[in-house]
């Protein structure tokens, strides 16, 4: 075989193994939390203590395989379509309002008969959103940090994703979408008064929903007022900190958690931290806590490497997502942010978030092996 043939064969086959890897951990703990979190659960409604667990699992191998069709991917070809994108994301949100299933009170799901199932749009238009944002920067170029031609229309974009999504209700979710784009905008060149004047209209939103009352304002409340009480509002909050301070150091040992005895409502989702911190103790919650800042930082650290404006911005486009996920869902555990409902990257139980996040660190992927300079063809060394 000749040697280009060989540079050529090896070439394909280098992308940033450290990210994968991090995140085949987070996806086998988070396996392994919701078998202990959902287990009693299971065990009261399906008569069967394993069939989240398989269900899970199914969802699992659903976003391997996305993972690695999203790798193989040339990242490029999102560029043409990220307008496309968009506007698919804004009427699958959109579309909730009159086709959505109801489930507590909300219309945030549609339903799949036919996979027995539901899919959740938000995480498909949040992952829409960081391309079109990634695509207009890269447009725009030095022209983006004009206010009108350049950052304008990127900031409709996002105020457009983020009031479908809150009107739905779903705060935490739209708050999150905020922030992720907040910051792309940012990295993208955005002027700091302009990215300034967007977070004072969201703060404006934020503050007129919370004088309209309702659940809200006594989310907001009680996280204001602490939780020492064990209040309906306070309830979540309260028994997840008893799960992790009842952890200590080691934990009690997987599968021996007590507030997953219907003490922590979601415990499987949304509060599986609470249980992680309980069973592994301080040494499990600091040690996923560090793959997230790992998965994060090695996301920037290709960023920066990348050779392409647009790879660039989706770098920072997972990163952001990632990240920003994961610290609002570990604060919320922890109560030093009010109850939001955004799931753990990779370890909750659920679907549409598990295999979009899968997504896109498959793009990442594909921009760590598309996106940039190899200093060696033989050996495949990154410049």
């Amino acid at each position: 075989m000749t040697q280009p043939a060989i540079s050529r064969r090896r070439l394909q086959l280098c992308y940033d193994k450290r990210c994968l890897v991090i995140v085949l951990i987070l996806l086998g703990i988070g396996l392994s939390m919701v078998a202990s979190s959902s287990s009693f659960f299971a065990g009261g409604k399906f008569d069967d203590q394993f069939a989240l667990t398989r269900r899970h699992l199914v969802r699992v191998a659903i976003a391997l395989i996305v993972l690695v069709l999203a790798m193989k991917i040339d990242y490029r070809v999102y560029r043409r379509i990220s307008p496309a994108l968009l506007l698919v994301g804004i009427a699958l949100v959109a579309g909730l309002y009159v086709f959505g299933q109801h489930v507590r009170n909300t219309p945030r799901w549609y339903a799949l008969p036919l996979l027995g199932g539901t899919i959740q749009p938000s995480d498909v238009s949040r992952v829409t959103l960081m391309f079109f944002l990634a695509y207009w920067i890269t447009r725009k170029g030095k022209d983006f940090s004009r206010f009108r031609t350049g950052f304008l229309p990127a900031a409709m974009a996002v105020l457009g994703v983020t009031v479908l999504i809150a009107r739905l209700p779903s705060y935490g979710t739209a708050a999150a979408t905020a922030l992720i784009s907040m910051i792309i905008l940012f990295a993208g060149g955005a002027r700091i008064a302009h990215l300034l004047a967007l977070a004072g209209v969201f703060a404006g939103g934020a503050g007129l929903r919370l004088l309209h009352g309702g659940y809200v304002m006594k989310r907001t409340a009680a996280w204001a007022l602490g939780h020492g009480n064990a209040g309906e509002i306070s309830w979540q909050v309260h028994q997840s900190l008893i799960g992790l301070g009842s952890g200590g150091i080691f934990g009690v040992g997987i599968g021996g958690s007590e507030q997953k005895l219907n003490w922590l409502p979601d415990s499987y989702t949304d509060f599986i931290f609470s249980i992680l911190g309980e069973e592994i103790g301080l040494i499990g919650t600091l040690l996923v806590s560090g793959m997230f800042l790992l998965l994060a930082l090695r996301a920037l650290k290709l960023s920066s490497n990348c050779d392409d404006r647009f790879g660039e911005m989706l770098a920072v486009g997972v990163s952001a997502t990632i990240f920003v996920y994961a610290i609002l869902n570990m604060y919320v555990a922890t109560g030093l942010f009010p109850v939001t409902g955004l799931p753990l990257p990779f370890l909750s139980y659920g679907g549409s978030a598990l295999v979009m996040n899968a997504f896109a660190v498959g793009v990442l992927l594909s921009v760590s092996r598309r996106g940039h300079r190899w200093s060696s063809p033989a050996t495949g060394a990154r410049a």
